[in-house]
């Protein structure tokens, strides 16, 4: 198989799935969209489903055509040198990446978590819950800020999906059911 070909085929397998995927996406049903007025539960899935085929198609593409190679490598490539150009200064952390595979397990514990209680504390407390600690077992330990994040970041999702997104979120059981509904009652979503 030439070079060019084996670049481009697992950019053309996504390609032809975000192709299938568009295609399920057309039988979702968008006969309570009123009318018109609003958008349907189509779109998010479609846009999706878009975006990622065009990337799939710019990728295809840019290794055909151009035959580009490019291999990703991250933000802080870059960064491994020190700054001040002194080599004097050079710590071993510069030079060798720090692995926390601790931090890897308990971020993944926390999001199984959040999936397995957000039927019952409800989306806007559970995420609240979720971005606290996920900042704190990521090493940031200034509660204020912390707080301040996790309130703020749950409270910006709810808008952006129930008021923009019209995207129906968990409400939760119990007084956490009565919290959302207030909240829900604030951002003027009924």
């Amino acid at each position: 198989m030439p070079s060019r070909l084996r670049q481009c085929l697992p950019h053309l397998v996504m390609l032809l799935v975000s192709i299938a995927l568009y295609v399920a996406a057309m039988q979702i049903d968008t006969n309570g969209t009123a009318g018109g007025s609003r958008i349907g539960p189509d779109f998010w899935p479609k846009a999706v489903i878009v975006f990622m085929g065009a990337l799939a198609l710019y990728e295809v593409v840019k290794r055909a055509i151009f035959g580009s190679n490019f291999k990703a490598t991250g933000l802080t490539e870059g960064l491994t040198a020190n700054p001040s150009g002194d080599p004097t200064t050079a710590t071993a952390d510069e030079t060798e990446p720090v692995e926390h595979p601790r931090l890897l397990v308990a971020g993944m514990l926390l999001i199984v978590g959040y999936v397995a209680v957000v039927h019952w504390l409800g989306f806007f407390v559970t995420t609240a819950v979720f971005l606290f600690t996920f900042t704190r077992v990521g090493g940031f330990r200034r509660h204020g800020w912390n707080a301040l994040i996790a309130v703020g970041g749950a409270f910006a999702m709810v808008v952006l999906f129930m008021r923009v997104a019209y995207i129906s979120l968990p409400l939760g059981e119990g007084p956490f059911r009565s919290l959302s509904l207030a909240l829900l009652n604030v951002i003027g979503v009924h």
